[in-house]
């Protein structure tokens, strides 16, 4: 948790890193609200921890995004399964894992949006590159509040940073492509200490 002082600590070091990674264009990725982005997170994070029996058709869905994600090697991705929240169908997640369930695993996450149908629509990076912050990278006798990245896919953060600040209790400072500095803490995104 932080405290009062850590708080402007973390967010003014997150700023400088942050400011100086954005650089890169955002890709071109399905883009939510700022309100359906934590929803989709805070889904995620519930779906992921319980692991709910899938409807045949919730079945078909991951079965057709696996096999648009046939690159993958499955043992180190979980496929998590939501409703569409604009369309008839599915999002089903491929969610990048590692063997230490203390490393925060940044991405390389996937978003597979299935039709009702069961066809595969398109599909979703959602972050550029391999990036796991290992549960060890602080010294003996510390622990980390939290964690920052870039992401370049978004002009805002996507749903799996809101997903990994549930999943290991920490806050997250996001670097955007566009150079804006976001904040995710408690499942709640703000930009410029402002809830959106």
């Amino acid at each position: 948790m932080f405290t009062p002082i850590m708080l402007p600590r973390f967010r003014l070091c997150a700023a400088v890193v942050l400011t100086a990674c954005c650089s890169a264009e955002a890709a071109g990725i399905r883009q939510f609200s700022i309100k359906t982005t934590e929803r989709l997170g805070r889904e995620l994070y519930e779906q992921a921890q319980r692991g709910n029996r899938l409807s045949e058709p919730q079945q078909g869905a991951r079965r057709a995004a696996m096999a648009a994600l046939p690159e993958l090697e499955r043992e180190g991705y979980k496929f998590v399964v939501l409703s569409d929240p604009e369309h008839k169908g599915y999002l089903v997640y491929a969610l990048a894992s590692s063997r230490n369930p203390d490393d925060v695993v940044v991405g390389v996450h996937y978003r597979v949006s299935v039709s009702a149908n069961g066809k595969v629509q398109r599909i979703d990076p959602l972050a550029r590159s391999t990036l796991v912050i290992p549960a060890n990278a602080v010294p003996p006798g510390t622990q980390a509040v939290g964690f920052h990245c870039t992401c370049l896919v978004s002009n805002q953060p996507v749903e799996t940073l809101v997903y990994l600040t549930l999943l290991h209790g920490k806050h997250c400072a996001v670097g955007t492509a566009n150079g804006t500095i976001w904040f995710i803490e408690n499942g709640k995104i703000t930009k410029d200490g402002k809830v959106r």
